[in-house]
């Protein structure tokens, strides 16, 4: 399904650095764990999860928390149920206080069966430039997040991008 408010998504140049970093393959990526972990621990969510935007999937490259079975064991969701997909147009970190109520989100299977209630996520831009996937904290409660906190998860989106790359060239 093509998602018309995100073109970025099929763009050829992007899913090529994607593909150049080793994010569209399953692969263990223990270097990013304890990212994931210390954002759900600073921000103070039960959820926090790193991932890859493909063009038709969203696929997780780390996470902690109480993740549904099904999503861990499938590796991610379809790109129409990624909350980090608004990521694609601003380029710059954001929050929904309550997806329930996002016209964009409410009717999202994470929402209404999985209960996600609130969003931060910051996005993994690469040093040409994509945005290849975002870092992000999800809870069960709606909730509001503070300036510092996307400050926060800006600068922990700019080291996981290093780790990423620094990783992509040693296996290149």
């Amino acid at each position: 399904m093509r998602l018309p408010q995100y073109p970025q998504l099929h763009d050829t140049a992007r899913l090529r650095e994607v593909a150049r970093l080793g994010l569209d393959r399953e692969a263990p990526r223990e270097y990013l764990a304890g990212m994931v972990e210390e954002v759900s621990g600073r921000i103070g969510t039960p959820f926090a999860v790193l991932d890859a935007l493909l063009d038709d999937s969203q696929v997780f490259l780390a996470g902690c928390g109480p993740i549904p079975a099904w999503a861990g064991e499938v590796g991610g969701t379809p790109v129409e149920w990624a909350f980090c997909t608004r990521l694609l147009t601003g380029g710059k970190p954001l929050f929904i206080p309550d997806t329930a109520q996002d016209p964009e989100h409410r009717d999202n299977p994470l929402v209404r069966v999985e209960g996600v209630r609130s969003y931060i996520g910051a996005p993994l831009i690469s040093t040409n430039g994509h945005v290849v996937g975002g870092l992000c904290a999800l809870d069960v409660q709606p909730r509001q997040f503070a300036e510092a906190d996307l400050a926060y998860l800006a600068g922990m989106a700019d080291e996981t991008v290093r780790r990423i790359e620094e990783h992509a060239d040693r296996a290149s």
